[in-house]
């Protein structure tokens, strides 16, 4: 009986990784409310928290010729967050939550500079690396210059999962999506790269 009691009970790894998660759980939910309060170090842990990988997600999201705006997108970002935190029901995560916000601010700022992004074919061509210097990249040069000539959609979810590091659930809630189209995009989206690096699929 003892053994069959200990057969049920989940490994230890699984029990650390519940109550880590439990942890961060409670923590982030006082962080939320000590910002609700308009508690400013905690405002202060919020930015130093999430900044980083907020600028991160924005620069690569937006294309090439945009980048230059990463900054003013961010903390365009971090407003809009205080001002929607009222709303927030905690259906996600609060790193969730923001990297939505920073995604329709991506997505709003870069219809509204519309002119801007509308390369001419030569340009278009100019910006892929010549056979040469493609050659001169390396690994992670190579993918990055790759990644930038997909569409927004597809840099994005590519983005979200494999930088990001987040579920596919996750980033069905930013794109409010199922998780199956989430599945699908992110097949489209490989498919896509892979072509572009030139590995066979």
């Amino acid at each position: 009986m003892l053994s069959a009691a200990r057969k049920a009970e989940p490994p230890a790894a699984a029990r650390a990784e519940a109550a880590t998660a439990e942890a961060a759980s409670i923590a982030e939910a006082a962080l939320i409310g000590e910002l609700r309060r308009g508690d400013q170090a905690a405002a202060r842990e919020f930015y130093d928290r999430y900044a980083g990988r907020l600028h991160r997600f924005i620069f690569h999201a937006l294309p090439a010729d945009l980048r230059a705006d990463a900054e003013d997108l961010l903390q365009e970002t971090f407003m809009a967050l205080a001002e929607a935190l009222p709303y927030f029901r905690g259906e996600c995560s609060l790193s969730t939550f923001a990297c939505a916000i920073a995604r329709r601010k991506v997505a709003g700022f870069v219809r509204t500079s519309s002119r801007r992004t509308r390369l001419a074919p030569d340009q278009a061509l100019a910006s892929e690396p010549s056979a040469g210097e493609a050659d001169g990249l390396d690994a992670a040069g190579a993918a990055s210059a790759a990644l930038d000539t997909l569409s927004g959609e597809h840099r994005e979810v590519l983005l979200l999962k494999y930088v990001e590091e987040l579920s596919v659930a996750q980033i069905a809630a930013i794109l409010r999506l199922s998780e199956h189209a989430v599945e699908s995009r992110l097949a489209r989206a490989r498919r896509s790269l892979a072509k572009r690096l030139g590995v066979a699929k």
